[in-house]
């Protein structure tokens, strides 16, 4: 039974790997389950029988995505409060994410060039649940009221930080090819951090 039971966890995640690529290269009118169910070496009936309808795996694959954001905010929002400290560990998340799952991003931009019902909804429940912009604002307003940090909008600030790292991510062709990069992961690791840099030269107080 136990065998069986891995066996099943084993198979989806051979699915959720495969219906990623599909979701990415063709969106979610376009994807098909028979390449899916071809990819993962399964049948049609198998992937049903996991997820009931292509929709509830497309779902599940977005849910995949933010599951990794929301564990990683609600690990790292309970320690060291200093900005200097957590904003680094942020950027360096970040980076990594895009890195390892490069089907993220063709996802989140079809979705949003769509309309984003899906990924908005799911987004916003994602934060929440993490707590990631009640905290990072608490934060921010802390190092303001210390004076460590000047008076500003914090949620102006959050929104800010957050398109500062995914903006190279979401134009990666574009930015390699008007910047001529040629190593990239030499190019990431100063960006990584120009970005922290940048955005608490920005924020603290002279």
């Amino acid at each position: 039974m136990r065998k069986n039971k891995r066996l099943d966890q084993d198979t989806a995640a051979k699915i959720m790997a495969a219906a990623r690529d599909e979701f990415a290269h063709y969106g979610f009118d376009g994807a098909r389950v028979d390449r899916i169910a071809a990819r993962a070496k399964v049948n049609k009936a198998m992937i049903y029988y996991h997820y009931r309808s292509k929709k509830k795996l497309y779902h599940a694959v977005i849910q995949n995505h933010l599951r990794r954001i929301r564990e990683f905010f609600e690990s790292s929002l309970d320690a060291d409060p200093n900005p200097e400290t957590i904003l680094p560990q942020i950027v360096d998340f970040w980076d990594a994410m895009f890195s390892d799952c490069k089907e993220f991003i063709p996802i989140f931009l079809r979705e949003l060039a769509g309309g984003g019902e899906i990924i908005k909804e799911a987004f916003a429940a994602m934060m929440k649940e993490s707590g990631f912009n009640k905290v990072l604002k608490q934060r921010i307003d802390a190092g303001i009221a210390s004076g460590f940090l000047r008076p500003i909008d914090s949620t102006q600030a959050i929104i800010s930080f957050i398109g500062m790292n995914l903006f190279y991510y979401m134009s990666r062709p574009i930015m390699q090819a008007v910047w001529e990069i040629k190593d990239e992961n030499e190019f990431r690791e100063k960006r990584k951090k120009e970005v922290v840099d940048l955005f608490l030269y920005g924020l603290k107080a002279r």
